[in-house]
């Protein structure tokens, strides 16, 4: 593995960024769970109305923005990849990992990392989500951003690049993957590209890897330094996000897989619970928890509520506290004992967190949605959802009850899930970042 430092530790060690300060620090906000109760951002707006400003970008990407003081970070690539019929040199790959500010939609910088390919990228990565999808995180020091081939990089919040380490390849040995996706009698490769977003634990920053190495791996924060990992085929195809739940003796690192579920010590890796599960690869939604529970979804399989702690006596008994309806590609939002669904298709549904019953019956959303890939965000007893192409539909989280769409005419493609601060929406596209505000 290679791995280097750029700057002495008295960069590492400057002040950090006051915990208050980290608004909506990495994927899905604080918790992960894509929910900014208090925040009142517009429910509508359009190219005239609403904009404080936009912020052209040094290419597309599909990772959210993130928020931090007075900035928001976001990453892109370029010279690769930008258009369906020509591709581009793959040796004029970049990375970019950008800093705004969030009064004026002026960049303060802008860190490219130079990220050439060894061979082209399969064409499905290109056409459906680039080369920047994973979300960077800050922990009030730096921004940790994971590029997929080019490794994890930590980026200090005056853009200086603090250290950078490949992910690894997968073991020669390794047995093939034991729940694979077959059609029409072949087997599907499903690297498609890196999705999953980074989590912070203490003093390490843990990515799933699964794109270039089928594996979980925990870097020190302050080195890059590879405190552990921890491999598997099954991990092929994982686009989802690992989070961290519970506190203390009971935190668990949970990432979703083909076949199982797994709770992993955040420390060390070590094994400490594992569901049985039918998904046979691709997962992309990532896990959201409450207090007890991990609700896990992934592989066209059924969503699972699992009571997460490692210390209970009957655990094992009680792991799976339900099973219910599936989920394909966004992420769910959870507040107030409910879940709350969106396929990509244009359909929404709410479930009992205590129970897994359905509240709100699986029905297409009002308005002709089209394709969705960002996950939904909600804020002040709204549901802020970003369409592929038809714009931003805003709904009622009691009854998905259509409040507004909104276009901004001149854009092309959002993927990326909105971002909440206060009274502001960030909205990320493939050219623009958006600041949406009340004049």
């Amino acid at each position: 593995m290679r791995h280097c430092c750029s700057l002495s530790l008295l960069a590492l060690i400057a002040v950090a960024i006051p915990a208050q300060d980290l608004i909506w620090p990495g994927f899905r906000g604080p918790a992960r769970n894509g929910v900014a109760a208090a925040a009142n951002p517009p429910v509508k707006w359009s190219d005239e109305k609403n904009v404080r400003w936009k912020a052209e970008l040094p290419g597309p990407g599909s990772a959210s923005p993130i928020i931090v003081g007075d900035r928001v970070y976001v990453a892109c690539y370029s010279g690769y990849g930008i258009q369906i019929d020509d591709h581009g040199d793959k040796k004029d790959l970049k990375h970019h990992l950008v800093c705004i500010d969030r009064k004026t939609g002026k960049v303060v910088w802008d860190r490219a990392i130079p990220s050439p390919l060894e061979k082209d990228a399969r064409r499905v990565q290109i056409t459906e989500h680039g080369f920047a999808s994973p979300t960077p995180i800050c922990d009030g020091r730096a921004i940790y951003a994971y590029f997929g081939h080019a490794g994890i990089v930590a980026v200090g919040l005056d853009g200086n690049v603090l250290w950078k380490t490949g992910v690894g390849t997968p073991s020669k040995d390794a047995p093939p993957p034991t729940n694979t996706v077959v059609r029409k009698g072949q087997t599907l490769s499903l690297r498609w590209g890196a999705g999953a977003s980074p989590v912070l634990h203490e003093n390490l920053v843990i990515v799933n890897a699964s794109e270039e190495s089928n594996s979980v791996r925990a870097y020190d924060k302050k080195t890059g330094k590879l405190v552990w990992h921890k491999e598997s085929s099954n991990l092929e195809g994982s686009a989802t996000s690992p989070v961290v739940v519970g506190s203390g003796d009971t935190s668990v690192l949970v990432i979703v897989l083909a076949g199982e579920i797994w709770g992993l010590a955040p420390k060390t890796g070590k094994p400490l619970w594992s569901v049985e599960t039918k998904s046979r690869g691709g997962m992309c939604p990532t896990p959201v928890a409450d207090g007890s529970r991990v609700y896990a979804f992934g592989g066209g399989d059924d969503s699972y509520a699992i009571n997460f702690d490692p210390t209970s006596d009957d655990a094992e008994k009680t792991r799976i506290a339900w099973k219910s309806a599936k989920l394909d590609i966004c992420s769910p939002t959870l507040h107030a004992d409910r879940l709350y669904l969106v396929s990509t298709q244009g359909f929404g549904s709410v479930l009992d967190t205590k129970t897994g019953d359905i509240l709100v019956p699986r029905a297409r959303l009002d308005g002709r949605t089209g394709s969705i890939y960002a996950s939904p965000t909600l804020a002040n007893g709204r549901l802020y959802i970003a369409t592929r192409k038809r714009g931003v539909y805003v709904y009622s989280a009691r009854d998905f009850k259509l409040l507004s769409r909104n276009e901004l005419t001149d854009d092309t493609r959002f993927d990326a899930s909105p971002a909440v601060a206060g009274k502001e929406l960030y909205l990320r596209s493939e050219k623009y970042l958006y600041c949406i505000a009340s004049s």
